[in-house]
């Protein structure tokens, strides 16, 4: 019979591996036996016991020179292809990012940087040595609600005290039912099952749902759309499902349509209560929110749907159910999603349990505000420095003492340094009633972060 031969791993880093090495001889002072050792580092035992000597002997945990051809780039000629490829763009019109290929080209082509040419994978291999990597990009969500963490301890609080009637809704846009154009062959050995890249759209929907989290049960309704008809007409079809008397909680995100006028007429009426049309979001969503009648609804910071329960059990229904299944029309894909929505409810259903409370978020807001006024970078918008301004402010009020204290002075000496660029970005607001709130909120910024030291003082 013939044995197939595993891969071999990949080798890891150098700087990992001096620091498997590391973990190796500590563990060894540590009096851990070497067959544990190996496993807690995912290692050879005569791996472990070789390190352990070398220790012993008072070697260092560098490798020894080997012989072989030396390297044909030098230290200098590695960082300059780390800056070309990285903080150069590709003298192509319309072209931003490069590909090692194109490096590789332009390498060849101007030979003043490198003394001659280089092979794409060389370029790959010193990127990939080097600690930055700015080739690499990676989404992140930046807090730009200014009251986002007394916001975020409300609903964090609603899940560690939930009330009797506690339901996390929002709405799962744009599900698209799609069909695959030829089958999907089977899995053979050792192989994957392939499907065909190709597909037909035949229309999407879109689903509203709501969560229980202390039972897990989900309560769904597909529609057309999910704009304010639909919404006020799913969501009284939810209310009327419980008694009339009972006090029932909603979280939602901030869609406009969560406090157009129309559904704040809609909860007037479900719960009994008068009400008089409000003239701003800002009014609806406090009236919304108060407790004076059966129906209330909390609003997660703006930006931040990702504290809505509901979206974690969004991720269920496309893993289970929209990924691997094809959909001759919407039909046919509503009736898929009701079907996964009420096997949910019979036999994966549990209390969801939040653990998440925020620690550590607020320094990580000072730090990369610091970073963004740093770079001093043409992208920053006013509106979005508006917002930081305003973060920034009602952290010091409130959450300084949950602040690292050289994160803030390094936050103080930064915006100082930076008053110029801040200021240009403040004067080119070209909105009549944009400009005044901005001057507004980085005359507050100053008064209450770079003027005043008695807060710091009293969280020192």
């Amino acid at each position: 019979m013939k044995h197939k031969l595993l891969p071999m791993p990949a080798r890891p880093l150098l700087k990992d591996r001096l620091q498997q090495r590391a973990t190796i001889a500590a563990l060894n002072l540590a009096n851990i036996d070497n067959r544990s050792i190996a496993i807690f580092t995912e290692t050879h035992p005569t791996t472990v016991a070789r390190w352990i000597c070398r220790v012993e002997e008072g070697k260092p945990l560098t490798d020894i020179q080997r012989s072989g051809r030396p390297r044909r780039f030098s230290t200098s000629d590695r960082l300059m292809t780390i800056a070309v490829y990285c903080q150069q763009c590709p003298p192509l019109p319309g072209v931003h990012r490069w590909s090692l290929r194109d490096a590789q080209k332009y390498f060849k082509e101007h030979f003043e940087f490198l003394g001659g040419p280089i092979s794409h994978a060389t370029i790959h291999r010193i990127l990939l040595e080097h600690a930055l990597r700015p080739h690499r990009r990676k989404y992140y969500l930046q807090i730009t609600d200014p009251d986002f963490f007394p916001k975020m301890e409300h609903v964090i609080g609603l899940y560690s005290n939930p009330p009797q009637n506690l339901y996390c809704f929002d709405e799962c846009t744009c599900i698209q039912a799609l069909k695959r154009l030829s089958p999907t062959l089977p899995p053979a050995a050792d192989q994957p099952a392939l499907e065909d890249f190709d597909y037909r759209r035949n229309g999407t929907t879109d689903l509203l749902a709501f969560l229980n989290p202390a039972t897990g049960q989900v309560y769904g309704q597909c529609a057309e759309n999910h704009n304010r008809h639909t919404l006020c007409e799913v969501f009284s079809g939810h209310v009327r499902m419980h008694p009339t008397d009972a006090v029932i909680h909603y979280i939602m995100d901030n869609l406009s349509a969560h406090y157009h006028d129309d559904f704040c007429r809609t909860v007037a009426e479900l719960s009994s209560v008068a009400y008089s049309p409000l003239k701003t979001g800002t009014e609806r969503r406090q009236w919304l929110q108060s407790t004076d009648k059966r129906i209330v609804v909390h609003f997660v910071p703006f930006h931040a749907s990702w504290l809505n329960m509901v979206e974690i059990w969004f991720g269920i229904l496309k893993g289970k159910c929209l990924r691997y299944d094809q959909f001759s029309s919407v039909d046919h894909l509503r009736e898929c999603i009701i079907a996964f929505i009420d096997t949910w409810n019979e036999f994966y259903a549990h209390p969801f349990n939040w653990s998440y409370t925020g620690e550590g978020l607020h320094e990580k807001a000072v730090r990369r505000f610091c970073r963004l006024l740093s770079i001093e970078t043409d992208q920053m918008d006013v509106k979005f420095l508006t917002s930081q301004l305003l973060l920034m402010s009602n952290l010091a009020k409130k959450y300084l003492n949950l602040i690292p204290q050289a994160d803030w002075l390094h936050l103080i000496h930064v915006a100082t340094e930076k008053e110029d660029y801040i200021s240009h970005i403040v004067e080119s607001d070209t909105r009549p009633r944009g400009n005044i709130k901005t001057r507004e909120a980085y005359d507050r910024f100053l008064e209450i972060v770079i003027n005043h030291t008695e807060p710091l003082a009293k969280a020192a």
